[in-house]
C-alpha cells in the first residue's frame, strides 16, 4: 500500500493498493483477473474497517472485458463504495469499446467515486486523448526526471494546459527531500513515495493472488 498524502499539510487522501506480476508476462485476461482480485481486496479492507480510503488501478482492457463484473462488485458494496478511488489507465488507440469505458465512468460518478487517470507516458501532454475523453477528477504521474526548478514549473504548466490543476495532481516516486521540496515549490498538492510516507503491507489476511487467478479462461 502506497499512502497518498498532501505535500504541504498532513492531510491524508487514500492509500493505493499495488500488485506486481514479476517473473512472467500476464495476458490481458490474467491482468483483468488480478485487477478484479485487487478490487475485492480493497472492498474487504473497507468492509473490515481496516482502512479509511483505498485506491485501485483498472486498465481500459479490464473495463472492456469485465464491465458487468465490475458493476456487480460496486453494486454489492453500497455502504463503502464511496470510499474507493479508481485510477484508470490505458491507450485510446487500443480501446475497442469506448461506450463501455464511458458507461463505467458514468457509473462511478453516479456513486460519487473519484475517477483518476494514471499517466504512463513521460509527459502528460502525450496522453491528451485519454484525458479529454475521461475528464478525470485527478491525474497521477511519475516524478519528473530533472531537479531543475524550471523543469518542474514547466511540468505543472503542462498539466494545467492538459486540464489538470496542480491541486488534483499526484506525483508518484518522490524519493528524496529535494524532489519533495521542488514539488512543494510548484504547489503540487499530492504525492507518493518514501519521502512522503513509506509503503506498508495491506491490512488484510487473505490478500493472495493465487494460481487460479492467473489461469486462462
Amino acid at each position: 500500500m502506497w499512502p497518498t498524502r498532501t505535500l504541504l499539510t498532513r492531510e491524508r487522501w487514500f492509500d493505493e493498493l499495488y500488485l506486481w506480476t514479476e517473473g512472467f508476462q500476464a495476458t490481458t485476461m490474467q491482468r483483468a483477473r488480478i485487477q478484479l482480485a485487487a478490487l475485492d481486496a480493497a472492498f474487504a479492507m473497507l468492509e473490515g474497517e481496516r482502512i479509511e480510503r483505498v485506491g485501485v488501478t483498472l486498465s481500459f482492457g479490464t473495463v472492456e472485458r469485465c464491465l458487468d463484473d465490475l458493476a456487480d462488485r460496486f453494486d454489492a458494496h453500497p455502504l463503502v463504495a464511496h470510499r474507493i478511488v479508481v485510477l484508470l489507465r490505458g491507450s485510446m488507440e487500443r480501446l475497442r469499446s469506448r461506450y463501455r469505458l464511458r458507461a463505467f465512468v458514468d457509473l462511478l460518478r453516479s456513486a460519487q467515486i473519484p475517477v483518476g487517470y494514471r499517466v504512463s507516458m513521460p509527459r502528460i501532454s502525450m496522453e491528451l486523448k485519454a484525458i479529454d475523453f475521461l475528464v478525470p477528477d485527478f491525474a497521477k504521474l511519475l516524478v519528473p526526471p530533472s531537479v531543475r526548478a524550471e523543469y518542474w514549473q514547466d511540468f505543472t504548466l503542462e498539466a494545467r494546459v492538459a486540464g489538470v490543476h496542480p491541486d488534483w495532481l499526484i506525483v508518484a516516486g518522490i524519493e528524496t527531500a529535494q524532489q519533495l521540496e521542488l514539488a512543494q515549490d510548484v504547489a503540487i498538492r499530492f504525492g507518493q513515495g518514501n519521502a512522503v510516507r513509506s509503503p506498508y503491507v495491506p491490512p488484510i489476511d487473505d490478500l493472495v493472488v493465487g494460481a487460479e487467478l492467473l489461469a486462462p479462461f
